[in-house]
């Protein structure tokens, strides 16, 4: 899924997945006027704290959602038990 936040001119895009490959939660962050990053996770409760911390972050500096979450058109693919 894909987030987008704003503050005046400044924009955030947040991106959340699951690399089947890897078997890692993948957190891709792009800031304005920085290079973007990726956070990889191995476990789920990690993950979420981590988004979780973020979006406080971004609120605590007056970042606001943009419209609501977007679903990447390949979708949610993982975890998989096997």
């Amino acid at each position: 899924m894909v987030w987008f936040f704003s503050r005046g001119n400044d924009s955030v895009r947040v991106e959340t997945r699951f690399d089947n490959t890897s078997r890692e939660f993948v957190l891709d962050i792009t800031w304005p006027g920085h290079p973007p990053e990726t956070e990889r996770f191995t476990g789920l409760e990690e993950f979420q704290a981590r988004v979780l911390a973020l979006e406080a972050h971004l609120e605590a500096q007056a970042f606001a959602q943009v419209g609501t979450p977007k679903i990447l058109p390949h979708g949610w693919r993982g975890p998989f038990t096997s």
